[in-house]
């Protein structure tokens, strides 16, 4: 075993697969990428990327253990290794459709499928959150996908589980990829806000010429978990989200409604923060709807003004937190919100006209890939034994190494 992590930590360009899977709950992002370096010294090449999408059946399971009136230990436990295997076919999958043997490829970097994630509590945080008599409240998080089983099924060493070692520093274990943010994408000229719009949207700002220790990172707040839903519920599941925004833009804001969302308190906490599920899910997407729909509010203009509610929470974020001390030349956007032409607009119309916003696909990696290949680009430094979260973004007291190694067989 030992043999095997000394070589993979003097091996100067590897092969890596990263995978994720979101809040979004879609499937397993595969990103297969070849990684020369580490540390600021890291070069990346995208060799080939895959979203396999979870069956129906797996993805009502993920959502139905994600609920703590639903989820139970049996379920959570079952899931755990069923995702464990699906997560080592995507790895599978993705060297076949390569060319590329199983051999060949060094390390996994898996961040599994959140099912929890309690990074504190909060005025806006459900009552459950308190269920638990004696125990006092400390952040706490769970993803599942067992890595166990992804290292024994590939053959593969296989990085894991990169959130608890953060939290155990103090931090809210997220957001993580912005390390992989502060490795690509620093400029000595420009300050760039990295801005991920996955089922919950969170933002990394590099002011320009910056170092580590001043890299802002957080959660914005929702990105496509509260359209999605009210997409579901217009739609009776027939869809379930909002292809290119087409229904969003056939509404009109409802003004009152807008301004009960923009009243959420997360919005005006201050970084370091985090959320997921547990403030902007179903519940919270479901009273969304049952009450505007009580207060005589049509379908289409309850998710346009949602759509609306994402993007404005993601620029007051910007007014509130950065640009405050700096200005932003560029916004690089990245997840499956980029694919939402209403919402993009309306983080346009939001913005300041002077702030520029791309896809990162203009940076030569896919929107959808990104995130993936930030687990790729973490397990990496892992691997290398450097520190890869980033304190002031989390709130953790001291820089750690993430991720628990789990050997691949000896080569």
């Amino acid at each position: 075993m030992l043999a095997e992590l000394l070589r993979l930590k003097g091996k100067t360009t590897k092969k890596v697969v990263g995978l994720m899977s979101g809040t979004s709950v879609d499937g397993i992002d595969t990103c297969l990428a070849e990684i020369s370096g580490n540390g600021v010294s890291t070069r990346v090449n995208v060799l080939a990327f895959a979203t396999y999408p979870y069956p129906d059946n797996i993805r009502n399971a993920v959502l139905e253990a994600s609920n703590p009136s639903s989820g139970t230990v049996e379920k959570i436990c079952r899931l755990n290794f069923t995702l464990g295997k699906l997560f080592a076919e995507a790895v599978k999958n993705i060297a076949n459709a390569s060319g590329i043997s199983l051999l060949d490829i060094d390390l996994v970097g898996s961040h599994g499928q959140t099912i929890y994630h309690i990074p504190c509590l909060s005025s806006d945080s459900p009552p459950h959150d308190n269920m638990l008599p004696g125990i006092a409240p400390a952040g706490s998080t769970l993803q599942i996908g067992e890595p166990s089983v992804i290292a024994h099924e590939t053959g593969i060493t296989t990085v894991a589980d990169f959130r608890p070692r953060d939290i155990a520093a103090g931090g809210q274990g997220a957001p993580l990829v912005s390390y992989a943010d502060f490795i690509l994408f620093r400029d000595k000229e420009k300050g760039r806000s990295l801005q991920n719009i996955g089922g919950i949207a969170n933002v990394t700002f590099l002011p320009k010429d910056c170092n580590i220790n001043e890299v802002i990172a957080f959660d914005t707040g929702p990105g496509n978990m509260i359209i999605d839903r009210i997409t579901e519920r217009i739609t009776n599941n027939a869809a379930h989200f909002d292809k290119d925004g087409i229904l969003a833009a056939q509404g009109q804001i409802n003004r009152e409604l807008l301004l009960n969302l923009q009243r959420h308190s997360f919005l005006s906490k201050p970084p370091p923060k985090t959320t997921g599920r547990e403030e902007f899910g179903v519940c919270y997407a479901d009273k969304i709807y049952n009450d505007a729909v009580k207060a005589g509010i049509n379908n289409m203009d309850i998710l346009a003004t949602v759509t609306w509610f994402t993007a404005y929470s993601i620029a007051e974020s910007y007014k509130q937190w950065i640009l405050n001390r700096h200005s932003i030349s560029e916004v690089i956007l990245s997840g499956g919100g980029c694919h939402n032409k209403t919402l993009l607009k309306c983080i346009k119309q939001n913005l300041d006209p002077s702030i520029r916003v791309y896809p990162i696909d203009m940076f030569g990696i896919t929107s959808d890939s990104k995130e993936a290949l930030a687990f790729a680009i973490l397990a990496n430094e892992t691997i290398s034994g450097n520190t890869n979260n980033v304190p002031n973004a989390t709130g953790a007291r001291e820089q750690v190494v993430l991720g628990k190694i789990l050997p691949g067989r000896h080569r």
